[in-house]
This record gives C-alpha cells, sequence and structure tokens, in this order.
C-alpha cells in the first residue's frame, strides 16, 4: 500500500461515515505546520496526496519510507512505509473547538497482512447521545473496508481505567474483534455478531459506572497481552 493508497483507504472510511451519519458533515485533522486544525472541504476534493503531509501522523526527521529510489527516504505519494500509515481525523456537526468523534487509523505496512486498526473516541457530551444501535451502524460502515481488525468505542476517561502497559489496544464501551481473534474467547459477555467480526459491548449503558469499568478489565484481563498488543 502506497501513501496514496492509504489516503483512498482513508477516504472510503469517511465516505461510509458521511452517508451513515450525515450530520458529521466537518472533517478536519491536525495541522502540524500551522498547529492548528486544517478543514477539509465538505466534498472532501481536497482529501488527496496534495495534503499528504498534513494527512500522515509521521516524524519527518526521524521516519523513513519505501521508495523505487532505495537511497531515498523521503515521503510522496508513491512511498510505501515498513511500519504501516497512521492519520487522525475529526468529525464534527460544525467547527467548534472540539470533535464529536475523532477517527485514528492505522494501515498499510510493507511485510503484513494487509489489516486495519482503527480506534474511535467520541467527545463526552456527544458520548451522552450515542445509542447501542448508532454504535452498530458505525461498525458495520468500517466493516466495509473487509480488512477491519480491531475498532473500539471509548472515552477519555474509561481508556485512562482501563489502559495498561504492554498494551495498546483498549477494551472500550464497544470493541470489535474479527473473527480470526474472536472465537473461543468471549463466554459469559455480551456479544452482537456481524458479518466479519464480533462487537462486545459492557452493558446496555454508555457510562462510566463501575459494572463497565469492571467488566472492561475482566475482559481486558481474559485477552492478556497476547491479544491486546497489536504488531502490524
Amino acid at each position: 500500500m502506497t501513501a496514496q493508497d492509504f489516503i483512498d483507504y482513508c477516504k472510503k472510511i469517511i465516505i461510509n461515515l458521511k452517508i451513515t451519519f450525515p450530520y458529521l458533515e466537518v472533517i478536519s485533522t491536525w495541522d502540524e505546520s500551522t498547529n492548528s486544525k486544517f478543514y477539509f472541504d465538505n466534498n472532501l476534493s481536497d482529501f488527496n496526496g496534495q495534503n499528504l503531509k498534513r494527512f500522515l501522523i509521521y516524524n519527518e526527521a526521524e521516519d523513513v519510507f519505501l521508495n523505487d529510489d532505495q537511497s531515498n527516504k523521503d515521503l510522496y505519494s508513491y512511498s510505501k512505509s515498513w511500519i504501516g500509515f497512521n492519520s487522525l481525523l475529526y468529525l464534527s456537526k460544525d467547527k467548534n473547538a472540539s470533535s464529536d468523534l475523532s477517527i485514528n487509523i492505522t494501515q498499510g505496512a510493507c511485510n503484513s497482512d494487509k489489516t486495519a486498526l482503527v480506534n474511535i473516541e467520541f467527545s463526552d457530551d456527544f458520548m451522552k447521545s450515542i445509542t447501542k444501535e448508532f454504535v452498530i451502524k458505525l461498525v458495520e460502515s468500517l466493516e466495509k473496508t473487509d480488512d477491519l481488525y480491531y475498532a473500539v468505542i471509548i472515552s477519555n476517561e474509561l481508556r485512562r481505567k482501563v489502559k495498561q502497559s504492554g498494551q495498546n489496544l483498549w477494551i472500550g464501551y464497544f470493541t470489535y474483534f474479527n473473527n480470526k481473534i474472536a472465537e473461543n474467547y468471549f463466554e459469559n459477555t455480551n456479544i452482537i455478531n456481524l458479518s466479519k467480526g464480533v462487537l462486545i459491548y459492557l452493558s446496555d449503558k454508555i457510562e462510566l459506572s463501575a459494572l463497565n469499568v469492571n467488566k472492561a478489565l475482566e475482559i481486558r484481563d481474559i485477552l492478556g497481552n497476547e491479544l491486546l498488543n497489536y504488531n502490524p
């Protein structure tokens, strides 16, 4: 996968999300060069390689990329990545200072299976309005990429309570695993079977309760570092 392929891949996800949730019409990312948000056009016409360095998260001084000219380690739209590309995008109803939904996408490592890692976070205010049905529609739209490995619906507060050293995947209010990882792990747990994987949810209430935190910790400890440490 080239950098341009990754942009196209992310654009497909964003288009599916905008179709599913048309009221989240403002799409942005963080522009390190201006230290501010960069807002894409509503029709995503500028969601392309011209904004590559705004779009991708990487360290220009340290990260190296694979090009046809192997002595050239710089980033271009045709470059490939040893570790995969990463981008953080924000969706909101309007151009407020904070986003309603943020989606962190990792994909495209050269020497690994084509699996995607997606981390979704909601603002605390937006979290109060979402439902189980909303989350199911959200994850089903992500499944359309055909290579989704993991997705999590989580708040900042819950993440702080459940994250653990040695793990870079978290158990959230809703956590999706594809079928390869899900089988035989989740007895006595709330599960929704989707077309390509399972969606685990803590309870019918999306809230930072002791019940939900304890259930998340229980699932986290069952899966352990082996399954909650993603290496592309």
